[in-house]
């Protein structure tokens, strides 16, 4: 349990890092001299994308760790009740992490970030519907192999702002 644990905080890393990578804001020129191109998102936006990164890499990552282990647990044993219920727990930490996307988007300024977001958000939603991503998981490989791409697919949409 605690590999499997591991396995999904990792996972949950690399989204955070890989949003949200470079939080600097462009060093300033000084006078005289050439600015130094902008980076791809603006210092508005770089923003907003740290505040993801703090939504993501806090207690939503911890939730939905805790909500996924429990799924593959419930899922190794024999109590479809036990099952339900874990499934019901992972739908909400999915539910939670979508609202948390969804309010960090509202306050970014640019439309195209705003949209980023709320594409974001939608993917999460996604996740949650069918479950279908922990779709034949029992080991810890297993796990690495479907989560890593729909993590990294919930964020591709930050990409292009975040970068």
């Amino acid at each position: 349990m605690r590999r499997l644990l591991t396995a999904v905080l990792v996972a949950a890393s690399l989204l955070g890092a890989s949003a949200c990578a470079d939080d600097k804001p462009a060093p300033a020129s000084s006078p005289g001299t050439a600015a130094a191109p902008a980076p791809s998102g603006s210092t508005a936006a770089k923003a907003v994308c740290a505040e993801f990164d703090k939504v993501f890499n806090g207690k939503a990552r911890t939730d939905l760790a805790t909500a996924i282990g429990g799924v593959l647990t419930a899922r190794a044993g024999t109590d479809a009740a036990k099952t339900l219920a874990a499934e019901t727990k992972l739908r909400d930490a999915l539910t939670a992490l979508e609202t948390q996307i969804t309010a960090v988007g509202a306050v970014a300024a640019d439309p195209a970030a705003k949209a980023a977001f709320d594409q974001v958000a939608a993917n999460v939603r996604q996740s949650g519907v069918d479950l279908a991503f922990l779709d034949g998981v029992t080991k810890l490989a297993d796990l690495e192999a479907k989560l890593t791409p729909v993590l990294l697919a919930w964020i591709t949409p930050l990409s292009r702002i975040c970068l």
